[in-house]
């Protein structure tokens, strides 16, 4: 299939005079415009354009072919929107607020550069193979300043635009930048100039802003250049460069601007390197190019202008494919028709379809179909519903002869006007001529161009308003002064930050106090655990257990019954093999029973080991000191890792707090973070000696003045303990009457017991001396836990958070970081030694602001000026169409 046989069908089959209706009412958006000013009356909405039907309005309202557009409602129209967008691209926040712009893109060789010049009006580099290695974006304006007689002054300012780094990587906002390279006045000159500029980017490393001199270095010789002459010799660091196969990166995605003032349009056209499918040296470099095409293709607001040679099949041309994936429905892709002259006249087949793409008709009557039948050649194209254009470019020939823009343009004219078969079809069609030739595509250009900035006015309102707010958000963020942030969060604190703070160190003592309550005296008596604290001491409601350990005491048959498949136990054994199984571990530990225990066997293993000259019934006092020392020391691990849970929750808000307040400024954080930490590390040693002096307190002595209480829980545990050996049952409501009248009957011979546990307890055990012990262990663990529960807390509290928040105390720590010890030291025993003139200097040192936030600070405040001023230009009334 060739070229040709892609095309659209349109009403060209139509009467004449119907067709020029039917053009003149498919104006759409752009025409409406024209009836703003004009007081036409409104036409009829557009509908899904046809190549004749998006004819340039400039065309269809009558205006001059040639030169500036006639002063008309649709000419002030224009000129309004394309100055608005103008400001924009000035200010630059084109990119932002993604106003509209034309991306001529094509495959390599398809007269891409070509149809640039021609529109600018201005020549660029050329070369065998790739001459274009960046992008190049062409802002063209039609105004200038008066120069003599009152003509406007031709002028090109050329810029290079840095966004990316050498590995093609973007910039941070604040390092990406737009530098001018130099300001061309003769087009003689500017294709020197704009190589001078691409090589610039092409060797970021060689000609980096840091080596003296910077990208000035590399423009050429202006100075000493004839106007209107040759090229203007390169200077001596371009000629250092070499050749442009030895250049640094063949492709980057930075771009060359050329801003021109004077030119035949307003325009912005973006011309994108050319599309190669090889490459003798490096073949990744196809990708490079075909990632950089793409990405300048998908944005919604890029109108897609893509060349393509005639006489060749479209199909094989990858900016057709790219265009589709980009734009699938066609509506932003127009397509231009280079080097027409390589069909040749006998080739009328190919030049009917050619004919027929153009004008979006049938193929004429006599003209066979496209190879793919007549059903593909009648066919609607799918794609491309902006047309396309036809332009005659001159050829090498030609431009080696030194031929002139203008006489280029009239060699065009009579190319179309002189060709036998072109005459032939817009003598057929009127509407044809105004699908061919440069200045047609200039103007069906700017009539597109107009078209998006109209439909896109909204969009970019809303999102200059919401990047301005961002902007302005972040700048918030990032106060001008340090004392402003300081009162901020300062009051933040205040109001939530030291709340979360404290209560993340209550969870710290709780878990502290459930560690302890793990690390007190259990004793395994028959298949019962009995634990020195109850529920209400581990502040649990006995709800958790269903009562179960209410009173400390915890049968293990009910608990292993809870558990599926869980381990039988019937006897003391079993109790024992119980405790053992990972499951009732998980149990105990829900239920914060003790990890450790003792069965009666071994209290009394411990008390026959410190039998001595002791007479029968009296307990050695050693073997009391050794049982409860077999509990003793376990706070000293539950306090450790107290302190170190509390130090690092510390650290880590001293940390937040010192970047919050200090981030932007590194010296001052780095030593005010230094100092803290140290400060904290020395109360941290000195709670920790206060903790050791606590916890040897209470290791190293037996000791309570709170006798009572004491005597309370030691009867009461040697009840339990007692009832749970003897496996006593409590007597039912039917057996009760019958043991109150024993306990009458031992009354009246002078034995009194008040009840019926008064008489249990009297009676004598094997065992009474070891069940005394574990009693008397367990009263004696109960009271010390409730005394160190908090003792630990609190030790923590006074010595080490208290202190910390002492600001004579954080100030010195700072200003020792700041200054050295020598100097806080000799200022506090020297009444003369005045430091406020090296504090001055180390705050002024301290407080100097990290360059990276600086600079975003600078970028956001120059995007929120550029944002404010565009949202200024886009609610003036020209912007309100």
């Amino acid at each position: 299939m060739r070229l040709a046989s892609v095309h659209v069908v349109s009403h060209a089959q139509l009467p004449r005079d119907a067709r020029t209706r039917h053009a003149q009412a498919s104006l759409g958006q752009i025409h409406r415009l024209a009836t703003i000013t004009t007081r036409r009356p409104q036409v009829a909405a557009r509908s899904v354009a046809t190549p004749m039907q998006a004819e340039s309005p400039a065309r269809v309202l009558q205006q001059s072919q040639h030169g500036p557009m006639a002063a008309t409602g649709y000419q002030r129209v224009s000129a309004r929107l394309l100055g608005i967008a103008n400001q924009l691209r000035d200010l630059g926040v084109d990119s932002d607020l993604k106003v509209p712009a034309l991306v001529i893109a094509g495959d390599q060789s398809s007269g891409k550069s070509s149809v640039v010049e021609a529109i600018a009006g201005v020549p660029l580099p050329r070369s065998d193979g790739t001459c274009t290695r960046c992008p190049t974006e062409v802002r063209m304006r039609t105004h200038g300043a008066p120069g003599e007689g009152g003509s406007a002054v031709w002028q090109c300012r050329i810029k290079v635009v840095r966004n990316f780094n050498s590995t093609g990587k973007p910039l941070a906002p604040g390092e990406a930048h737009e530098k001018l390279f130099c300001t061309v006045t003769d087009k003689a000159h500017i294709t020197a100039c704009i190589s001078a500029a691409q090589a610039v980017l092409l060797n970021p490393t060689v000609v980096g802003d840091s080596v003296a001199g910077g990208a000035e270095r590399f423009v050429p010789l202006l100075s000493a250049a004839e106007p209107g002459g040759r090229a203007p010799e390169p200077s001596s660091a371009m000629r250092g460069l070499g050749d442009a196969a030895g250049y640094e990166l063949q492709f980057t995605a930075n771009k060359v601007v050329l801003e021109i003032v004077g030119a035949e349009a307003d325009l912005t056209i973006i011309d994108l390197p050319g599309i190669i499918h090889s490459h003798p040296k490096d073949p990744s470099l196809i990708d490079v190019v075909k990632s950089l095409v793409k990405c300048y293709l998908a944005p919604a607001h890029h109108i897609i202008v893509m060349t393509l040679p005639a006489g060749m099949d479209a199909e094989t041309q990858a900016i057709l494919q790219f265009a589709r994936e980009a734009d699938p429905e066609g509506r932003r892709s127009i397509g231009i028709i280079t080097k027409p002259d390589k069909i040749g006249p006998d080739e009328r087949t190919e030049w009917g379809k050619l004919c027929n793409l153009v004008a979006g008709a049938r193929a004429p009557t006599g003209v066979p179909a496209a190879a793919g039948g007549s059903r593909a050649a009648a066919a609607p194209n799918p794609h491309l519903q902006l047309g396309y254009y036809v332009v005659k470019n001159p050829g090498q020939e030609q431009l080696a002869a030194g031929i002139s823009f203008e006489q280029a343009r009239a060699a065009e004219e009579r190319y179309f006007a002189d060709h036998p078969l072109w005459a032939s079809a817009m003598k057929a069609n009127s509407l044809l001529s105004q699908r061919l030739g440069t200045n047609a595509l200039r103007d069906g250009l700017s009539a597109l161009l107009v078209d998006k900035i109209g439909e896109h006015m909204p969009e970019m309102r809303r999102s200059a308003r919401a990047q301005l707010e961002k902007r302005q958000a972040e700048l918030m963020r990032n106060l001008w002064r340090i004392s402003d942030t300081l009162a901020q969060n300062a009051l933040a604190d205040i109001r939530g930050g030291s709340l979360d703070f404290y209560q993340e160190l209550m969870r710290h003592y709780r878990e502290y106090g459930e560690r302890s309550i793990r690390s007190t005296p259990a004793f395994l008596v028959d298949t019962s655990l009995i634990s020195a604290l109850n529920s209400s001491d581990k502040g649990m409601h006995s709800s958790v257990d269903g009562g179960a350990t209410a009173t400390c005491e915890l049968s293990l048959k009910e608990l292993v019954s809870r558990i599926k498949d869980g381990p039988v136990v019937k006897s003391a054994q079993d109790a024992k093999a119980a405790l053992e199984d990972e499951r009732v571990k998980i149990q105990l530990r829900q239920l914060k029973f003790p990890e450790g225990y003792m069965t009666l066997v071994e209290v009394g293993q411990l008390r026959k080991r410190h039998l001595g000259r002791e007479l029968p019934g009296f307990l050695p006092y050693s073997a009391m000191e050794a049982l409860l020392s077999q509990f003793k020391g376990k706070h000293r691990d539950q306090a450790t890792a107290c302190l170190a849970a509390v130090e690092a929750e510390v650290h880590e808000r001293a940390r937040r707090v010192v970047g919050d307040q200090l981030g932007r400024y590194p010296r001052a954080k780095g030593a005010v973070g230094s100092a803290l930490c140290s400060h904290v590390e020395s109360l941290v040693q000195e709670t920790a000696a206060e903790l050791d002096k606590l916890l040897a307190r209470e290791d190293g002595d037996v000791f309570t003045l709170n006798s009572y209480e004491y005597e309370v829980m030691r009867n009461e545990f040697l009840a339990r303990l007692k009832r749970c050996y003897k496996q006593l049952k409590q007597p039912d409501d039917e057996a009760m009457p019958e043991v109150l009248d024993m306990l009458s009957e031992l009354s009246r011979h002078g034995v009194h017991f008040a009840d019926f546990d008064a008489a249990f307890m009297a009676q004598h055990t094997a065992v009474d001396d070891e069940l005394y012990m574990a009693a008397s262990c367990l009263a004696y663990f109960k009271v010390a836990f409730k005394r160190m529960q908090d003792a630990v807390p609190m030790a923590v509290r006074s010595t080490l958070l208290r202190r910390l928040g002492d600001p004579a105390a954080l100030e010195a720590a700072v200003w020792r970081e700041l200054l050295g010890a020598g100097a806080v030291a000799a200022e506090a025993v020297e009444d003369s030694y005045d430091s406020s003139a090296a504090k001055a200097a180390a705050a002024v040192a301290a407080l100097q602001e990290d360059p990276q936030t600086a600079s975003r600070r600078q970028h956001c405040v120059a995007m929120a000026q550029k944002l404010t001023e565009a949202l200024q230009v886009l609610n003036t009334p020209a912007a309100q169409l």
